[in-house]
């Protein structure tokens, strides 16, 4: 798991050690030169910068790409600091873990102020969308031989794309009052069902609200879609409807190391229009296990390119919360041109009562 410095704590060992007394120097050093850097950008814009706007942003610089430090400047200051250097808008974030996927990785992170979520989300470095695995259409770890021949096809008997399980930082996991904890990426180079809507490449992108162990639970076995039976009926067991969204609809589409997926058939993709992004629910045993935003490849790529701007999108919100928190309203699809990334996120954290 990786994070970032949040600032240099005092000791009470006086003998401190000559590699410890290096560090300290180093972030010393480090902080010198991101405020050195966050001036000189100050200095070369107009004078009226002083009385703008004001926001945040995460201060960093090729010289010291692995220290990030929080600012407030005026905008247009920001602004040139996201366009000339690594920074990026906002607080600085925690990270989480990571994991390599195709040509790049992929890191969870979040933001917060106290104990307040800002966002979480995850990192896709532009170089994941390339060199991604196609064949099989799938990591080989969901797998059941339903048949009953002795093998296992990959194309047939396994599902869940390729599965990658990301940690959520420490200090937001603990610190912050969110039930969220950890990202599960999954990439389906061949989509999934429904054939005709979802059956294009993409990612899946869930955010949990519930143990890791719960979710790694759910066995592989012959009812739909290639889940144990058993499990099966735990997935079928919806929450009452005061904690489901509207227009969210039970489809059978229920997977091991998962769980059940409810889908909105009112969406765009079921309506004429082609699959570039949607919303999902998921649920297991009468709760609310994940969110998750659904996002083709296609699209991913036009915002590495250009072709596709930015964008935060609503999406349908329950009446009634089962666990108190904070919760997010939107999520967010961006491309950093300046660090060469891509976030996925959700953001406009609500306070629910559970009721």
């Amino acid at each position: 798991m990786v994070t970032p410095v949040f600032g240099l704590l005092p000791t009470t060992d006086h003998r401190r050690s000559q590699e410890e007394t290096m560090n300290l120097r180093r972030k010393a050093v480090l902080t010198a030169v991101l405020l050195a850097a966050s001036a000189a950008v100050v200095s070369t814009t107009s004078a009226s910068a002083g009385a703008a706007r004001q926001e945040l942003v995460c201060l960093v610089t090729a010289a010291a790409s692995d220290h990030e430090q929080t600012l407030r400047r005026p905008s247009v200051v920001v602004d040139r600091l996201v366009e000339d250097t690594r920074s990026y808008r906002g607080r600085c974030v925690e990270y989480g873990e990571r994991a390599d996927l195709g040509n790049g990785e992929l890191i969870a992170y979040s933001q917060a102020d106290g104990s307040r979520p800002v966002s979480i989300g995850m990192i896709m470095t532009d170089g994941v969308l390339d060199g991604l695995p196609h064949d099989p259409p799938n990591d080989g770890k969901w797998c059941f031989d339903k048949d009953g021949n002795g093998t296992v096809d990959p194309m047939t008997e396994c599902v869940g794309g390729y599965e990658n399980q990301l940690e959520l930082g420490w200090n937001f996991q603990r610190k912050v009052d969110s039930p969220f904890t950890y990202v599960l990426a999954n990439w389906n180079p061949h989509g999934h069902i429904p054939v005709g809507v979802y059956n294009v490449p993409h990612f899946d992108v869930h955010f949990y609200v519930k143990p890791d162990a719960e979710r790694t639970a759910i066995r592989p076995g012959p009812c739909p879609v290639l889940v144990n039976c058993d499990d099966y009926e735990l997935g079928k067991r919806l929450p009452d409807a005061k904690y489901l969204a509207p227009d969210f609809a039970d489809v059978d589409a229920v997977e091991p190391g998962m769980g059940n997926h409810l889908i909105d058939p009112t969406g765009p993709e079921f309506n004429g229009q082609p699959f570039t992004h949607t919303w999902v629910y998921g649920v297991w045993d009468r709760e609310v296990t994940f969110y998750e935003p659904m996002i083709t490849h296609e699209f991913f790529d036009g915002l590495r390119t250009g072709t596709i701007n930015d964008g935060c999108f609503d999406f349908k919100l329950p009446g009634a919360w089962q666990e108190s928190g904070w919760y997010p309203t939107k999520y967010c699809l961006r491309h950093r041109d300046n660090r060469g990334e891509i976030t996925v996120s959700l953001e406009n954290f609500v306070y629910r009562h559970a009721s």
